[in-house]
């Protein structure tokens, strides 16, 4: 019985490192998909070309969280343009 048992124990263990790995492997994609997004939608700002604007105005929504960053570090940075851009509130 013990060899059943050893058995099952190294069974039970390498199913918690597999899904541990997916976890992670899943939690990386959505960080990449969140990523890609945002640069799609903000692209313009970084002389990216766009796709149409009425889907960038769109999705400008689901981007509120990336603006406040965005915001909030161009306040913090000192720059003169970094602070001509923080006076547009879209908070």
């Amino acid at each position: 019985m013990s060899l059943l048992r050893r058995l099952r124990d190294l069974l039970r263990e390498l199913g918690r490192a597999t899904r541990a790995s997916s976890v992670e492997l899943i939690a990386w994609e959505h960080r990449e998909l969140e990523n890609l997004f945002a640069l799609l939608v903000l692209g313009p700002a970084a002389g990216i070309p766009s796709p149409a604007s009425l889907a960038t105005l769109d999705l400008l929504p689901e981007l509120e969280r990336e603006l406040v960053v965005l915001l909030s570090r161009a306040r913090e940075s000192g720059d003169p343009l970094a602070e001509l851009v923080s006076t547009f509130d879209v908070t």
